[in-house]
């Protein structure tokens, strides 16, 4: 027999699915037109030392490694780029990202919210679609609202965020909404 407690967090209320619906409409629409803006768009390093091997496609930094891309800051311990062969030469595939913690920061806009993410571990695909992986324990803020979990998937292009928690060890997924604001808070 389930608890109610239980149903609570399997089903969400048709307000938030109705939410997350609408949003989700909206961020596929612009989603679109950021991954080519985004990809279109230099790559800028900043670290105490780095490896960079041309022929293979990859570069290890280490200390305090920042790494800015248009809306997008990537931050932490040592972060291993890599590298595709693509039209016009070597494009971003993806970034592995370790830090106490690494951080992905997305700034927001009119269309956006801003999102903030954590974790030990962090990985960063630039296409096929864009997305942030966050591992060992993660947490990530879009708006006000904040999803923690063992794992976290955003797809950055979609703008949805997948979590998921901890079996053996019981740690469950915890998500925090806010309802959105369409009346700017006045009361009549």
């Amino acid at each position: 027999m389930m608890r109610r407690s239980e149903r609570h967090y399997q089903r969400p209320s048709s307000g938030a699915a109705a939410r997350l619906l609408r949003f989700t409409a909206l961020a596929v629409a612009l989603g679109c037109m950021g991954m080519v803006a985004a990809q279109a768009q230099p790559i800028d390093l900043d670290a105490d030392t780095a490896e960079i091997d041309n022929v293979r496609g990859v570069s290890v930094y280490t200390g305090n490694v920042v790494l800015t891309r248009g809306a997008r800051r990537i931050t932490g311990d040592r972060m291993t780029v890599h590298l595709r062969e693509g039209e016009g030469g070597q494009a971003l595939d993806h970034v592995v990202v370790e830090g106490e913690p690494a951080i992905y920061n997305q700034r927001g806009g009119e269309e956006r919210r801003a999102i903030e993410a954590e974790a030990p571990r962090m990985e960063y695909y630039a296409t096929g679609p864009e997305r942030i992986i966050l591992l060992k324990g993660a947490k990530l803020t879009q708006g006000r609202n904040t999803f923690t979990g063992e794992r976290i998937e955003y797809d950055v292009t979609e703008d949805l965020v997948h979590a998921r928690g901890e079996p053996e060890t019981g740690r469950r997924v915890q998500i925090r909404l806010f309802p959105d604001d369409e009346d700017n808070g006045a009361d009549e």
